[in-house]
């Protein structure tokens, strides 16, 4: 609960090299997906958006992953590396809200 209270990479950043929308439209989360990437490397990366806690710890687990990785590093995380990473035990509907923020970065790394 305390990374759903407090998490350190909610929030916007002013000039991102890429931002992505999505939606869950099973639950109505949505989040905003900043990245900044220099020289291939993703240097900062933040969310926004209305989304529940499933959606926000994940959000705040997988930032936290992939900030220092490289685009070709990140673009190798799939749905069992992140439910790993989030290590909750999770529905068959609050998968989509944990993988909301991945879809997110799938996109943003196209």
């Amino acid at each position: 609960m305390d990374i759903y209270k407090n998490p350190s990479h909610k929030g916007n950043i002013t000039s991102p090299t890429v931002s992505v929308n999505k939606e869950n439209s099973m639950c109505g989360d949505s989040l905003v997906l900043d990245l900044t990437i220099e020289y291939g490397v993703i240097k900062n990366a933040k969310f926004s958006g209305d989304s529940c806690a499933v959606s926000v710890i994940s959000s705040e687990m997988l930032l936290e992953d992939i900030i220092g990785k490289t685009v070709q590093e990140a673009k190798e995380i799939d749905k069992d590396y992140l439910l790993k990473l989030v290590d909750l035990n999770l529905t068959t509907s609050r998968v989509k809200c944990a993988t909301l923020v991945l879809h997110a970065l799938q996109d943003a790394i196209k």
